[in-house]
């Protein structure tokens, strides 16, 4: 089965462009797709996009969206035998939520490092998002790597596997305007302080975004 290498998660390869392909073919068969702002994302240099989680489906949507290749943090129990073979070859990082994983933070930092994306649900878990809450996770890689954070609102995503009719049900994602925090020298600690601070900037920007692009918008397009 084919595994990302760091290089194909930062700058892409052929096998993930195709798999970017199928997701945004099987996405637009479940529901009416709508991506605004996508010129909002830088087209190089670390960036970590935090989402509102509402589906399953939105970090898949995602990926298969964002021109960029796209490493999301993804809990370890959606790790199935049936998931597992599409997110290790989509390049996903497994996390486990319940400790802090070493292992994921380093793939992650590697990846910034490197100039590649994250993606992360600062939520830490699925809800109704709109983002009450922040993991000061999305803190802590901004300010240690600098790199940018870009805040992207879902809607819709979870009526796509719950449709009342033949009608197909409408999405949209929303890209907000990046984020640029000053990064935190090597062999500086990150201060929790600084960390908590960043996160709900973060935080913030993405529950606005999530209100102004949300249902109320969303019904009068339809």
């Amino acid at each position: 089965m084919y595994e990302p290498t760091l290089a194909d998660r930062v700058a892409g390869s052929a096998p993930l462009q195709r798999r970017q392909v199928i997701a945004r073919a099987l996405a637009r068969l479940l529901g009416r797709i709508e991506v605004h702002g996508l010129e909002r994302i830088p087209a190089s240099g670390g960036l970590v996009l935090a989402v509102n989680h509402r589906d399953f489906l939105d970090g898949p949507l995602l990926f298969g969206f964002v021109p960029r290749p796209v490493n999301f943090l993804v809990k370890r129990e959606a790790y199935t035998p049936r998931a597992t073979p599409f997110l290790r070859s989509t390049g996903q990082i497994p996390v486990d939520r319940h400790r802090p994983d070493v292992a994921a933070v380093s793939a992650s930092l590697r990846i910034l490092y490197c100039g590649g994306v994250i993606g992360l649900f600062p939520e830490g878990t699925r809800g109704d998002g709109l983002v009450r809450t922040a993991k000061p996770g999305v803190g802590y890689f901004a300010l240690r790597t600098g790199a940018q954070v870009v805040p992207v609102a879902c809607h819709g995503t979870d009526s796509l596997k719950h449709r009342r009719s033949v009608r197909r049900p409408r999405v949209r994602i929303t890209v907000g305007a990046p984020l640029a925090f000053e990064r935190v020298p090597d062999g500086r600690r990150v201060s929790r302080q600084a960390m908590l601070e960043t996160t709900e900037q973060v935080r913030s920007a993405l529950a606005e975004l999530v209100v102004a692009s949300g249902p109320a918008s969303l019904a009068a397009a339809a």
